[in-house]
């Protein structure tokens, strides 16, 4: 057993230290040899009372370890589009990879596991990851075929060939979770829990199937089902880093603080640089109002590893609270969605921000990203409504405002919007003139003040809009009223008689 030293955290301070790992000795469970190596317009707002963003997004297409990468990596790089779940690709894992040959695996089976060490096991077999099940070679060839054809787009030819591939090999999980992300992007979640429980069954500690069902769950605002999932997997794999990262966020977003501080210590033991469970201590410090050190952290984390997207995402969600960084926060979600354009939280904070700073059309571009990545998100609808809304495209704004009310009928967001929507285009709207649609937009505003009740704010902007609606409404009012009397009038008056006026 070693003794741990700072100079091993050289960009963390002593009380920094202290919080990721405790004081003095490591126990011999968590060592690594020293040998080894987180929507507005210009002009209105239009939040209206309720935030329309931070939701968690879906997953993504997984390319095999050793494999052959998809022929457009910058689109399909095998990491999970949920930001929210915690994973990243970062540094590897003491010991091994996740993807080894070596011991046997959930599902299928390897070589046979050395006789134990009469000393005790060394610190680099105490950290060592599970071993992985690999795919047979014809179910590879065709799973990569797969990964190549959802790299280009093509849904239809990527799940053909991880179909395929598990039926060449009843143990390809990869496949099995591939399906899962596919079904899940298509709006199938419940399609997509099961095929995420089908490679979990085959590899029992499977960590971007268990991010895919921790994902669904958040978006479906129930932690006690991401919880009574990951904690017994956690507690059974302590060796694999990446689920103890994962079970560390899932035990903040259960605000169980201490023991997600624990869980991300077990993974940081083994290796100090895993930026996953640096990025969870990110996350729990954020949870606890200690946004020093969560400051602190996402700097070493992004010194160890610039390249992970979701880093640059949480740095912009901390930026963006600050009006004068502005231009550092949209920087921060661009290089989050450069790194993964999977990534559909960060593309739909990226489009918030476009759309805060008047860059209408790039928002709408990521608005619409975020809709293929994550159909089953209530903010990205809305947000797509507003980004429609403001380059004036009237029915495909209302087209998307009306979808999100289908997922959410109490939704008062989505009634605000549209009541700027039809104040906003008047007689533009198809169908409408503009009286008819001052009184749309009075309608939409009056239910989402309804709606919203005792949360609305005393300066709520509704309330100066309304009164301005029925000043409008009764000027044109007045205005039709008068051009009816004067067309009365002129249709009273006799008609003219031939060879002169009367």
């Amino acid at each position: 057993m070693t003794r741990l030293s700072h100079t091993r955290f050289p960009h963390l301070s002593h009380w920094t230290l202290v919080l990721l790992l405790g004081v003095g000795s490591v126990g011999a469970t968590g060592c690594k040899d020293d040998e080894e190596g987180t929507t507005s317009e210009g002009g209105e707002s239009s939040t209206g009372g309720e935030s329309s963003g931070g939701e968690t997004a879906s997953g993504g297409v997984e390319a095999p370890s050793g494999s052959s990468q998809p022929s457009n990596p910058d689109e399909w790089d095998g990491d999970p589009a949920g930001g929210s779940a915690g994973g990243s690709t970062t540094t590897g894992q003491t010991g091994g990879t996740a993807g080894g040959t070596g011991g046997t695996g959930t599902g299928g089976t390897g070589t046979t596991a050395p006789a134990a060490n009469p000393w005790g096991a060394t610190q680099a077999e105490q950290c060592r990851p599970p071993a992985r099940r690999e795919m047979n070679a014809s179910a590879l060839r065709v799973f990569n075929d797969g990964v190549r054809a959802a790299a280009g787009g093509n849904t239809a030819d990527a799940q053909r060939s991880f179909e395929r591939a598990l039926a060449e090999d009843s143990g390809a999980f990869k496949a099995a979770y591939n399906l899962g992300v596919l079904a899940d992007r298509a709006g199938q979640e419940n399609r997509a829990l099961e095929l995420y429980r089908q490679s979990l069954r085959i590899q029992a500690d499977y960590e971007k199937a268990l991010e895919g069902m921790v994902t669904i769950f958040y978006r479906r605002n129930s932690v006690p089902e991401a919880l009574a999932l990951v904690e017994p997997i956690a507690q059974r794999f302590p060796t694999n880093l990446h689920v103890q990262a994962l079970y560390a966020e899932v035990l903040t977003r259960a605000q169980r603080y201490e023991q997600a501080w624990d869980a991300a210590r077990r993974a940081l033991r083994c290796d100090e640089r895993f930026v996953p469970a640096l990025l969870a201590t990110v996350k729990t410090s954020l949870a606890q109002g200690r946004r020093e050190l969560a400051e602190s952290i996402l700097t070493q984390a992004l010194s160890i590893d610039a390249d992970v997207a979701e880093l640059h995402f949480i740095r912009g969600t901390l930026l963006r609270e600050d009006a004068a960084r502005y231009r550092e926060a949209l920087e921060a979600f661009r290089n989050a969605v450069r790194l993964r354009p999977d990534y559909g939280e960060a593309r739909l904070a990226l489009g918030i921000a476009e759309l805060g700073g008047g860059n209408y059309d790039q928002a709408l571009q990521h608005f619409q990203a975020a809709a293929r990545l994550s159909p089953t998100l209530v903010a990205v609808h809305l947000n797509l409504g507003e980004a429609y809304r403001a380059t004036k495209q009237w029915e495909k704004a209302k087209a998307s405002f009306d979808k999100a009310l289908q997922m959410d009928s109490n939704l008062a967001q989505a009634h605000y919007n549209l009541g700027l929507m039809y104040r906003t285009a008047g007689a533009e709207f198809p169908g409408l003139d503009a009286l008819q649609a001052m009184q749309r937009a009075k309608e939409e505003l009056t239910r989402y003040r309804n709606l919203m009740g005792p949360r609305l704010r005393r300066d709520d902007p509704t309330t100066e809009i309304l009164a301005d609606l029925d000043r409008q409404i009764e000027r044109e009012q007045r205005r039709l009223e008068r051009e009816a009397r004067a067309r009365e009038r002129e249709a009273a008056r006799p008609a003219p008689t031939e060879g002169g006026t009367e």
